[in-house]
């Protein structure tokens, strides 16, 4: 019984340390990168949320859409367009990675509050590679 109470308590003691970490890199990366949602216009936004529409789900006029992150289905209002690499980092990084910034590829479709979040670094996108 002890012994069980002794790993509780260490799982507990990582946790809190990993909530810390978490906390602090957090606070980090919104120093580095600030949120974007409000730097582009609304005729932006809905330009290349809408070509992301079509290079994703065929068609910019439809009446549901499926989120890119939590698969819900929702209307095209009650989605936004996020960017993967974000409108603030460095522009020469585009051409090295092969990314067009408002290209449907560097788009995520997705809730306005998982697009808050993302912003906020409480959650990213990880590419694959072809390791």
């Amino acid at each position: 019984r002890i012994m069980f109470e002794d790993q509780r308590i260490m799982f507990e003691d990582q946790r809190i340390m990993f909530e810390d970490q978490q906390s602090m890199l957090q606070g980090v990366m919104l120093d580095l990168y600030h949120p974007t949602s409000s730097l582009a216009s609304s005729r932006a936004l809905k330009s290349y949320r809408d070509n992301a529409l079509v290079f994703y789900y065929g068609s910019k006029s439809e009446t549901v859409y499926k989120c890119m992150v939590t698969g819900t289905e929702c209307s095209k209002e009650a989605l936004v367009a996020g960017h993967i690499y974000r409108q603030q980092w460095p522009k020469s990084m585009l051409a090295r990675f092969n990314i067009g910034l408002h290209k449907p590829e560097n788009i995520i479709i997705m809730q306005p509050q998982l697009e808050k979040a993302f912003d906020k670094w409480q959650w990213v996108v990880l590419p694959e590679g072809p390791d």
